[in-house]
């Protein structure tokens, strides 16, 4: 430890030295050597927190509550500018037990009560899990409120909030909620 009464004697350096001492162990709580094993403590929690929230962003599904009549899920919806206009596709995956009955009307609900038959529609069966995406072409002031897929005898919702969604100029951008 430095004498405090010698610190004039000895140079500006040294005032400088101990004065950064005296901050590390007095303000901070360390000491003038970094603990080194707080400091992997705290990066080991720092990385834990941030593989949770990453997990978390991964595996949650679209929508937490489902209509069980409606007999599938959706995955993900991907929405796309088109001059002034939008495509949203549905990505869809139906229940393990129970098929998909593609004969049936799918039609997408809008707020103002507007019904919306799909562009287009994709069936795919991969391993024994049917997969349907379907295409559709919707005006701004469709898109700005609620959307609700009727499927089978159910309801999915595709969109819960209010307004546009923010989409790069001539790009595209994918929801895993349908929160947006």
């Amino acid at each position: 430890m430095v004498d405090r009464a010698n610190l004039s004697e000895k140079g500006p350096c040294l005032q400088k030295a101990f004065r950064n001492q005296w901050f590390l162990t007095r303000v901070s709580g360390l000491s003038a050597g970094v603990n080194r094993v707080r400091v992997q403590k705290i990066l080991v929690l720092a990385v834990l927190g941030a593989a949770c929230f990453a997990a978390w962003a991964w595996l949650r599904p679209y929508a937490w509550q489902v209509d069980s009549a409606a007999r599938c899920k959706i995955e993900g919806v991907e929405v796309s500018e088109d001059h002034g206009y939008y495509w949203v596709e549905v990505f869809l995956k139906t229940n393990e037990d129970e098929g998909f009955d593609p004969t049936r009307a799918l039609k997408l609900e809008t707020a103002a009560g507007r019904e919306i038959a799909p562009a287009d529609f994709h069936y795919a069966a991969q391993a024994g899990s049917e997969r349907p995406r379907l295409k559709f072409w919707l005006e701004s002031a469709d898109l700005a409120g609620r959307l609700e897929l009727r499927i089978n005898d159910g309801k999915l919702v595709l969109k819960s909030n209010e307004g546009l969604p923010r989409i790069a100029r001539a790009g595209n951008r994918r929801f895993t909620t349908h929160y947006w």
